[in-house]
C-alpha cells in the first residue's frame, strides 16, 4: 500500500500536457520542427531555382527566329527544379519565375524603354507569365517525383 501511495505522488509531479504530447509524438526537438516544414522560404532553394529557370531560359532562347523562346524555358528549367528537389519549393520557383521573366523582356527592349515606352506594364505582364509558367512547371516536376518514388 505504501508503494501505490510513493507511485501517485512520483504521478502526480509530472506534467500530463508534456507527456501526452511526448508519448504521441516523440519528444520535441528542433530536428522534428525542421522535417515538418518549419521555415517557409529559403534562400539556398531561391538560388537554385534562379539557377535551373535561368538554365532553361538560357536554353530556350538558343532556338533562333522565335521572338521570346526563352519564355519556354521557364517551365522546363521549374520542372527540373521540382523534380530534384525533395521539399515543395513553390514561393522560391515563383519568385525566380517571375523575375527572371520581368527582367528578360526588359533587357530585350532596352532600346525601346529608352526611347519612351512604359517598361513598368511590360515588366508585370512577363512577371505573371513567368510566375504561372515556373509555378506549373514546379507542379508537373513535385507530381513526377512524387508518382516515381511512391510504392506499389
Amino acid at each position: 500500500m505504501s508503494e501505490q501511495t510513493a507511485e501517485r505522488s512520483r504521478d502526480s509531479d509530472a506534467d500530463p500536457v508534456t507527456d501526452v504530447t511526448e508519448a504521441s509524438t516523440g519528444p520535441l526537438t528542433d530536428e522534428s520542427a525542421d522535417e515538418s516544414g518549419g521555415s517557409y522560404f529559403s534562400v539556398r532553394a531561391l538560388v537554385v531555382a534562379f539557377v535551373a529557370i535561368g538554365g532553361g531560359m538560357t536554353l530556350g532562347s538558343l532556338i533562333p527566329m522565335i521572338p521570346f523562346t526563352a519564355f519556354a524555358g521557364i517551365p522546363v528549367g521549374a520542372f527540373v527544379h521540382g523534380l530534384l528537389d525533395r521539399e515543395r519549393r513553390y514561393a522560391e520557383t515563383a519568385v525566380a519565375g517571375g523575375l527572371l521573366a520581368g527582367l528578360s523582356v526588359v533587357t530585350s527592349l532596352l532600346p525601346q524603354l529608352l526611347a519612351g515606352l512604359n517598361g513598368t506594364r511590360l515588366f508585370s505582364i512577363a512577371a505573371a507569365v513567368g510566375l504561372v509558367l515556373s509555378l506549373g512547371g514546379h507542379y508537373f516536376g513535385r507530381d513526377l517525383r512524387a508518382g516515381l518514388t511512391r510504392e506499389l
